[in-house]
């Protein structure tokens, strides 16, 4: 976990616990992390008991004020500093129409079926088209996810058939090998 720290107007960070351990920090300290929505005093955070001296309490200012110089000179007081996150979770974005659609079917249950008992060439592309109905179902692609359903479905169907006409052969290419041994 990444911390932040303001103690005696001086703000530094990132700093991981051990950084910390090292900073001499004390009980007026002030620590921000991902996650808080302000600045908290280190003696808040429970998973930072003992990486601090305890001070007498007298009046504790709030953290320190960032000052700014402006473009005429003057000096500007502005927050304290709290460092945005350096990365964010992807936040899944539907289009208006995906919420009002229901998703088409993916065939995916029907794909894998006849690719373990039809013909495994044709039923890895039937899995193929079914995975991508979701996929572009999600990325608010109606009409893309109704054709993948459509074009997965009709690479089922191939494979069963392609299973029923090819299974008579391979059950009779055994006694074929044999008989051609002999």
């Amino acid at each position: 976990m990444q911390y932040w720290i303001n103690h005696n107007g001086v703000q530094s960070g990132p700093v991981d616990l051990d950084a910390i351990k090292e900073m001499g920090l004390t009980s007026r300290a002030y620590v921000w992390r991902e996650g808080l929505q302000d600045w908290v005093k280190i003696t808040q955070m429970p998973e930072l008991q003992g990486y601090y001296e305890m001070l007498a309490e007298t009046a504790d200012p709030q953290p320190a004020q960032a000052t700014q110089q402006s473009a005429n000179g003057e000096a500007v007081t502005g927050q304290p500093y709290q460092p945005q996150p350096q990365y964010t979770q992807p936040q899944q974005q539907y289009a208006p129409q995906a919420a009002a659609e229901p998703c088409p079917p993916t065939n995916l249950v029907w794909a894998i079926i006849s690719t373990v008992l039809c013909c495994i060439p044709t039923g890895i592309v039937a899995i193929i088209y079914a995975l991508k109905v979701t996929n572009k179902y999600r990325e608010g692609d109606i009409e893309g996810a109704k054709r993948a359903s459509e074009v997965g479905a009709w690479w089922c169907i191939a494979t069963i058939i392609l299973g029923i006409i090819v299974q008579p052969f391979m059950s009779m290419l055994p006694a074929m090998m044999a008989s051609m041994g002999n």
